[in-house]
């Protein structure tokens, strides 16, 4: 017999709202560099992990970089921009708790960053577990969301669902024997993500049909 579902939420792009920060932190570095700056639809066309790679589509030379300051520059230049949360987030994650169903966060984030952008955001609550890597690298989540897997499996198993708002993150519940929902609203855009997995539009969309797919 299949167990409840349990949700494993993406953070960046998917509760929060930061797409339009992660745009202007990095036009903020392509104009160091004298690199042509980019648009929210360009970058919800491209944008890919691991990050190094779309970093190098623009136009950085990364031989000529040092990845962990590249990282710091742009997280620093990310913490200065005004996010919030998706609109419906907090209405989705109400869906999944009435439906009596866990959820985690799963974030390629740093963790220190992650417990502070959840406790200021006022979600903490919703959560089992939240879970973010120990870099800034932007790679793959991958081996961290194998860790929680299996940290949360329950007896009988678990059906996991992820819900995200890359390909990556389909990559990732791949990686994990997980049903993926994808949300168009953050960073790629449907026409990307559809032919991957059930992509909704909005957070409480995905909510209902990540309770539905198992």
């Amino acid at each position: 017999m299949t167990s409840a579902p349990y949700i494993l939420w993406d953070w960046n792009g998917t509760l929060l709202d930061d797409s339009s920060a992660c745009v202007s932190a990095l036009n903020a570095m392509l104009s160091r560099r004298g690199i042509a700056t980019i648009d929210i639809s360009y970058y919800r066309r491209f944008f890919s992990f691991p990050a190094r790679g779309f970093y190098a589509r623009l136009g950085m030379r990364l031989e000529r970089e040092d990845w962990d300051a590249l990282a710091r520059e742009y997280h620093d230049a990310y913490l200065s921009e005004p996010v919030k949360l998706a609109k419906d987030a907090l209405a989705a994650l109400e869906i999944v708790r009435r439906a009596g169903a866990g959820q985690s966060i799963l974030s390629a984030l740093r963790q220190d960053h992650l417990d502070a952008a959840t406790a200021r955001h006022g979600v903490r609550g919703f959560f089992d577990v939240v879970r973010g890597s120990d870099n800034l690298d932007g790679a793959s989540k991958t081996d961290v969301a194998l860790h929680l897997a299996t940290e949360l499996s329950a007896p009988g198993g678990r059906a996991f669902v992820v819900i995200g708002d890359s390909l990556h993150d389909k990559e990732v519940a791949d990686a994990i024997g997980a049903k993926c929902v994808l949300f168009s609203g953050g960073s790629h855009c449907a026409e990307r993500l559809e032919p991957a997995a059930p992509t909704a539009a909005t957070l409480a969309d995905a909510a209902r049909m990540a309770l539905d797919v198992v």
